[in-house]
């Protein structure tokens, strides 16, 4: 019971601070659409997927240090200060090739992409909680960073500041979340941490199984995996300006607003669970348990959806009437990679990211799709849907092979330990 309810707990808290997060996130939305205009808030809504895009590794660098808290590492904030001086110059070359292809200011870009290794050096904060299973300290952690992030861009945006000023709001408030993130991770552990709320196995010194410590190249490993992930989920948004009008594209932008809700709002599951899956000795059971659990809550999201879709053109303007009937598929691509989501930190977990191979390949045919059909606002969600559902699938059953191969490896394993120690007992 002690279990249920420690984990219970820790949903609850995660879930209370990614909610307080999300929403603040998301509430950026209403007074930017509304303030900056269709075409302007196109141009805000690029610069912050791009944003998200760039910093992906911020959320491999949270699941490899969280993973190596678990197994006993305590060394691991110099790996998130190497992997933000690697996303700060990736940051910077992507800028220098976005900024044309995307037809997007100077200003606005550079203020979106200075967000990226800040994002990264508050990611190292939330996984040192997480892998020692602090999530009340986490929920707590959460919804400050999430209210520090958007707060000052809904005060910019409610004092009339273009795109490029609510972005660069939006940057210093992201400087301050790095830094409250980095002093939480200093204040020692709570009673409610790995092993009392019933949520983790007590956690071995080091395990025999990870005894390598992980270093930039696994962060890059994990990086790719994630960042397949933020680039199949953001492409549509990303090359919407590409294959629609400005108009049309700034609607996109608005209904894509649904799909990160759909997205994020599941996405504590995988945060109170990923430390059980990186355990040693972990068992396909929990994985199968969270994977109901988000899908429910996305079916959840689509049917909310569904109903309060007729609601939104009084909320943000009668300019957005058109993608009414659609939002629905908008929140299902959202919820199908929330289950992506948690099938990929579950390879992270157990260090298959070779996995994210076949990702990239399917999100490369996302993309072609779209270039080659999307010429409206119906027919791009669809695209983004209809992928989403195929690479969640082919994760699935990768992970599943895996997991039956290493089954079967298993007892072989263990017969070769015994043979060798009964032939050592016979030398004996």
């Amino acid at each position: 019971m002690n279990s249920v309810s420690g984990a219970v707990r820790s949903l609850g808290a995660v879930t209370v601070g990614a909610t307080v997060a999300n929403v603040a996130a998301y509430l950026v939305a209403i007074p930017a659409s509304r303030s900056l205009g269709a075409v302007d808030y196109g141009v805000f809504g690029i610069v912050m997927a791009a944003m998200v895009v760039v910093a992906a590794p911020s959320m491999a660098v949270q699941a490899v240090i969280a993973r190596e808290v678990v197994h006993g590492r305590t060394d691991v904030k110099p790996l998130a200060v190497r992997t933000a001086v690697l996303v700060a110059t990736f940051a910077v070359v992507a800028g220098m090739i976005l900024v044309p292809i995307l037809r997007i200011p100077v200003a606005a870009a550079t203020a979106g992409l200075v967000m990226a290794p800040l994002i990264v050096l508050t990611a190292a904060g939330q996984g040192i909680l997480q892998g020692h299973g602090e999530f009340g300290r986490l929920g707590w952690l959460l919804a400050l960073v999430g209210v520090l992030r958007a707060g000052p861009m809904i005060v910019a945006v409610l004092l009339d500041a273009s795109a490029v000023g609510a972005l660069w709001a939006g940057a210093a408030g992201t400087l301050a979340a790095a830094l409250l993130s980095w002093r939480w991770a200093n204040l020692p552990q709570s009673s409610e941490s790995v092993g009392s709320e019933g949520v983790l196995p007590s956690a071995p010194a080091v395990s025999e199984d990870f005894g390598t410590r992980a270093g930039v190249l696994d962060v890059l490993g994990a990086s790719q995996v994630q960042l397949a992930l933020l680039v199949a989920v953001s492409l549509d948004l990303l090359l919407a300006r590409v294959v629609l009008s400005e108009t049309d594209a700034g609607l996109y932008a608005l209904g894509a607003v649904v799909t990160k809700a759909a997205f994020w709002l599941p996405q504590a599951v995988g945060t109170v669970v990923y430390p059980r899956l990186a355990a040693p000795g972990s068992t396909p059971g929990s994985l199968r348990k969270a994977f109901g659990v988000v899908t429910g809550i996305g079916a959840v999201v689509v049917g909310a959806t569904w109903v309060g879709a007729p609601l939104v053109p009084h909320v943000v303007g009668a300019e957005y009437r058109p993608i009414v009937g659609i939002l629905w598929v908008f929140a299902a691509a959202g919820a199908v990679f929330a289950v992506l989501a948690l099938l990929l930190l579950a390879v992270i977990a157990v260090r298959r990211t070779v996995i994210g191979i076949a990702v990239w390949v399917l999100v490369a045919g996302q993309a072609a799709a779209i270039l080659a059909w999307a010429h409206s606002v119906a027919t791009l969600v669809g695209i983004a849907a209809v992928s989403a559902t195929i690479i969640t699938t082919v994760c699935v059953a990768a992970l599943a092979l895996g997991s039956r191969s290493s089954r079967r490896a298993s007892p072989s394993a263990g017969a070769g330990r015994e043979s060798h120690s009964q032939s050592a007992g016979r030398r004996g």
